[in-house]
């Protein structure tokens, strides 16, 4: 049996009860295919109109079953099942969390759960270390889950969550290294500003013999163009074409500096020379793909304290004024393009995620970071077996994760009355973490230790 589940099972154990599926992606194929290996029989339908739904939910069925990427889909079907059998337990698919609140409220039998939810702890264990299956929300924090000799176990998670310190140290090297062309306009005219005021008032004090103070004032009235410095009328020959040069230099600084404002004011932007949205110089993980799954593991990661930059071929994906909202910093450009990876300081990072919806774009973009850094930690998104495990056995690309098959699988062990919250695959085999923190695989598989 599987932990927690309720329902019509067999003598063996295996799970006879009836179960409506609705969905036509390659989640709905892999919880079927997970429905079908527990015992249950599956009655699926693809793209129903209401007629039909109301069709096969007259004949008797244990449970039902609603994926779709589409949220107001998910909603409209999960409304109809909800008013033709209320007493029917229901898992619904939603990403969006506000569309998942009012759905709650309005079913609230309603099982809703989001495909980006279940994997991306999956995928954020293996960025902070090798040896992590995935991450594991409990009571007192977060823990890591590993393999071992019996089975996959929890262990303590180091905080990665950075100091005070730390953060004035990021944001100096943002600062000193901006990674945007009008950022490094800005920041070249402001530091040269300084640079050439700092050399007029050294200037002036030795060669005018000025206090420090009126030789401060002195340089700044001159540099600014606000007024002479009378004292330069005396001075020598030299002087006064270096006094000449300061001043031409400092108008063209204030014309760079201005022009990088303007730029930054009128321009959208999505990342920061300081704070939240800063691009990360140091141990931070880079997402390639800013879809549901990418959104979702930027932000767990950041939940665990570790820093995030996501890139994104299209400036008008869905995800990406939502990533800027949430204060991610997001750069567009193509993942597998060296020179975007290479702007992005690989060679100090803690990991890159291939996470886009396409198996061999994800291929593409983790060669070329292990070009640039052979030593980095890669992960990649997969979903079709065949390609990727033949990919990996050739190339060794590093850790790839099946999403669709966790995905599923927990989604099929909910179906079948599991109260499992979380999923992570190790050795070819899906394990369910229950709320409290006990592990099993999906099939009865015995039980690993349930904390560290």
């Amino acid at each position: 049996m599987f932990p927690g589940v309720a329902g019509p099972a067999s003598i063996d154990g295996s799970w006879t009860g009836r179960i409506l599926l609705i969905g036509a992606d390659e989640l709905t194929d892999v919880t079927q295919r997970a429905l079908g290996e527990a015992g249950a029989r599956v009655t699926r339908l693809r793209n129903p109109s209401d007629p039909e739904i109301r069709q096969a939910l007259g004949e008797e069925v244990d449970a039902v079953v609603v994926i779709s990427r589409d949220d107001h889909v998910s909603l409209r079907i999960a409304l109809v099942v909800e008013g033709v059998s209320p007493e029917v337990a229901l898992t619904v698919t939603v990403f969006d969390r506000d569309v998942s609140t009012q759905l709650q409220l309005a079913v609230p039998k309603a099982r809703v759960m989001s495909m980006a939810d279940i994997v991306a702890p999956a995928l954020a264990g293996p960025c902070l270390d090798d040896r992590l299956r995935s991450v594991s929300r409990t009571e007192e924090g977060f823990c890591g889950v590993q393999g071992g000799e019996d089975g996959p176990r929890l262990v303590p998670l180091e905080s990665r969550a950075p100091g005070l310190f730390e953060r004035l140290l990021a944001n100096l090297g943002s600062l000193l290294r901006p990674f945007e062309l009008s950022a490094k306009i800005l920041m070249a005219g402001l530091v040269g500003f300084h640079l050439i005021l700092l050399i007029d008032i050294v200037a002036t004090a030795i060669v005018l013999d000025e206090s420090l103070i009126d030789a401060v004032y002195s340089a700044t009235k001159t540099v600014v163009t606000v007024g002479p410095n009378p004292h330069v009328d005396d001075a020598p020959g030299w002087f006064k074409i270096f006094s000449s040069a300061m001043m031409l230099s400092a108008l063209g600084l204030t014309a760079l500096f201005t022009a990088g404002v303007v730029n930054r004011i009128l321009d959208r932007r999505l990342t920061a020379i300081v704070g939240q949205r800063s691009l990360p110089r140091k141990d931070h993980v880079v997402v390639v793909g800013l879809g549901q799954v990418g959104l979702r593991l930027c932000l767990l990661l950041r939940e665990l304290g570790v820093r995030v930059v996501a890139i994104e071929s299209e400036l008008g994906a869905d995800y990406v004024a939502r990533a800027k909202d949430y204060g991610i910093p997001v750069v567009i450009g193509r993942g597998g393009s060296r020179f975007v990876l290479r702007r992005l300081g690989l060679e100090r990072a803690l990991a890159l995620a291939a996470v886009t919806s396409d198996e061999i774009e994800n291929i593409s973009i983790v060669v070329a970071a292990r070009g640039r850094c052979r030593e980095l930690r890669t992960l990649m998104r997969a979903g079709r077996g065949d390609v990727t495990n033949e990919t990996r056995s050739l190339l060794k690309l590093g850790m790839v994760r099946d999403v669709y098959r966790i995905g599923g699988t927990l989604l099929a062990a909910v179906a079948l009355g599991s109260d499992a919250v979380e999923a992570f695959l190790h050795e070819q085999t899906v394990y369910l973490v229950a709320p409290g923190g006990q592990i099993e695989a999906f099939g009865g598989a015995p039980a690993a230790a349930a904390g560290p």
